[in-house]
């Protein structure tokens, strides 16, 4: 199975993924972040509407180099057609990170409107 995503009008990379909570599903549009090391960032907005409990809190580095604290909270996604639990962080916008995309292979075209394939 594959992860499919898409360039936007930004030209950022953008992947709709599933998200479950209490039987609920919904899709979520999350952009990949190489610069983020982590597995996935979701917004405190999300973490609200979602119900999701704060599971402990993080030490991590922030882009420019600063050390920070970001909560964390369990998040079942919809990854290659597998359910799979992540311990995302809370963060202003839903990333991808690089360790979500470990092991995995993608060619992207960086063309607004063109699509690409996230491979095991």
């Amino acid at each position: 199975m594959m992860v499919v995503g898409h360039i936007d009008e930004d030209w950022q990379a953008i992947v709709p993924l599933v998200v479950t909570q209490e039987g609920c599903n919904e899709t979520l549009h999350f952009l990949i972040d190489t610069g983020f090391t982590g597995f996935l960032a979701v917004p405190r907005t999300w973490v609200e509407q979602l119900g999701l409990p704060v599971r402990d809190v993080q030490r991590g580095m922030t882009a420019d180099g600063r050390v920070a604290y970001f909560e964390t909270v369990d998040v079942t996604i919809v990854w290659h057609a597998e359910p799979r639990v992540i311990r995302a962080q809370v963060l202003e916008e839903p990333l991808i990170g690089t360790r979500l995309l470990r092991s995995n292979q993608a060619t992207i075209r960086w063309e607004s409107g063109s699509t690409f394939e996230i491979h095991r």
